[in-house]
């Protein structure tokens, strides 16, 4: 069934909008999968794992996401479409000359697109991950990492992988505003990436409370249900 869904693009895209707490002004979307063949995306990349074809899906995904994004009529004054990327995808062999030719038929992919690396893959070949991702950032592509504090999420990509952005897990905006050691850590990561010229985008951001105390605190981005839901392309 897997290879039916991928080879016939039976899949779409919802887009969640990533804001600017501060100004109150949209940065940009998320664009996240949708099948009625599954339960939820992690089941369909799962299976795709398990078939072996992680890398098809994931990196059509990519493309069909960016290309309705675009054909809707979203350009660069719209703000930047982020999308999931899977470690084993940026190394793949296919995936460098796959983006060059994406970038060639569409110059606006490098301007709009920012890759999250995706947190539900455990980074087995760091150096040839760090390799690829500078191979890809000369063509222009930018990289954000994802779910920061959630399951295999590596303090080291930070460092070793210099990301234009930082998406801070939903752990830390549920109940923030009662909690201070979230807010504590928090503004130490929010140091860390104000010095570097990394923007921390808070993910899960659902009650009016924790959105002020993420904002009080000095929260820039951010990103959940109380900002806007996923929804598609047509109706946003």
């Amino acid at each position: 069934m897997i290879k039916n869904l991928i080879q016939n693009e039976l899949f779409s895209h919802f887009f969640q909008p990533i804001i600017d707490i501060q100004t109150w002004t949209r940065i940009g979307f998320e664009g996240l999968l949708r099948t009625s063949h599954y339960v939820n995306p992690e089941e369909t990349f799962n299976v795709a794992k398990t078939e072996k074809q992680l890398y098809e899906l994931d990196s059509r995904s990519i493309h069909k996401a960016a290309f309705s994004y675009h054909s809707a009529g979203f350009s660069k004054k719209d703000g930047y479409l982020f999308l999931n990327v899977f470690p084993s995808t940026l190394t793949n062999t296919n995936f460098l000359p796959f983006i060059k030719r994406i970038i060639t038929e569409n110059k606006y992919f490098s301007q709009q697109v920012i890759l999250e690396i995706s947190e539900m893959e455990t980074i087995t070949d760091f150096s040839s991950l760090k390799e690829n991702i500078a191979k890809l950032k000369s063509e222009g592509i930018r990289f954000a990492i994802d779910d920061l504090g959630k399951g295999n999420s590596n303090l080291q990509s930070i460092i070793e992988l210099d990301p234009g952005f930082i998406k801070l897990d939903k752990y830390f905006s549920v109940n923030l505003w009662k909690d201070t050691k979230k807010q504590e850590f928090i503004k130490a990561i929010l140091c860390y990436t104000n010095n570097h010229d990394i923007k921390l985008i808070l993910e899960g951001i659902e009650t009016e409370m924790d959105l002020a105390v993420a904002k009080a605190i000095g929260v820039k981005f951010g990103q959940g249900y109380i900002l806007g839901r996923p929804k598609a392309l047509n109706v946003i």
